[in-house]
């Protein structure tokens, strides 16, 4: 390493760096649970005075969103039940229809038959 980058330390900046980056960690300890508390509990305070009213206002217009958005999606499952169920009886009426023919071209046969013998 070249002369002028080398640096010779003394014991006291090394104890002394130790002790600033242990009072920074609980600075920052100290923050996060400021900062934790803020974003579960909200805002709260007067520092948040003419702002309050405008989250507020936000935070309504959010849980009227939320709301809509679960009507809506209750109405979709509501939606797809019934088309389940028309989905449901229009295969029975299928399978009706189909039975109503087989049977009519048996008996149109039958009949054919009859007029036949006759």
């Amino acid at each position: 390493m070249p002369p002028k980058f080398k640096r010779h330390l003394n014991d006291d900046e090394v104890t002394g760096s130790v002790k600033s980056e242990r009072g920074r960690e609980n600075l920052l300890e100290e923050d996060s649970d400021e900062e934790e508390d803020f974003f579960l509990r909200g805002p709260s305070g007067p520092r948040f005075g003419p702002r309050n009213d405008k989250i507020r206002h936000v935070q309504n217009q959010v849980d009227e969103v939320i709301d809509v958005m679960q009507e809506n999606i209750t109405k979709v499952i509501e939606r797809g039940e019934r088309l389940d169920d028309l989905q449901d009886k229009s295969e029975s009426l299928s399978d009706n229809a189909t039975a109503f023919s087989n049977r009519a071209k048996q008996l149109r046969r039958q009949m054919w038959w009859r007029g036949c013998k006759v």
